[in-house]
């Protein structure tokens, strides 16, 4: 192989190693923000629930959670949102385990 041919392949090379990683750092940003997205409406579903339990409370209501459609809606939300994040969670480690990628 000539210096030209050489040169070339090394460059060819690292331009699929950099065009990869700049893929898996793409995915790597999407998957943060959808995390952020997940955990912002996580936190307002929990705000909620605890307000309507303290209402309730205040109010000297007996509560049932499960036949409180508003409640239960807000648990089956919350149950659902958990689960999103844990699969993003995974998503991200596996993304970042297979490229070696030590991000946060």
């Amino acid at each position: 192989m000539t210096l030209w041919e050489n040169l070339k392949k090394g460059l060819v090379d690292g331009l699929h190693t950099a065009t990869d990683k700049t893929t898996e750092y793409t995915k790597i940003g999407r998957i943060k923000i959808d995390l952020l997205g997940l955990k912002k409406e996580l936190e307002e579903k929990l705000v909620e629930l605890g307000g309507r339990v303290y209402q309730a409370y205040d109010e000297k209501k007996e509560i049932s959670l499960t036949s409180d459609m508003k409640i239960k809606q807000l648990l089956t939300r919350i149950s659902e949102l958990d689960q999103e994040l844990k699969n993003y969670q995974k998503e991200l480690k596996r993304i970042k385990e297979n490229n070696g990628l030590e991000i946060d």
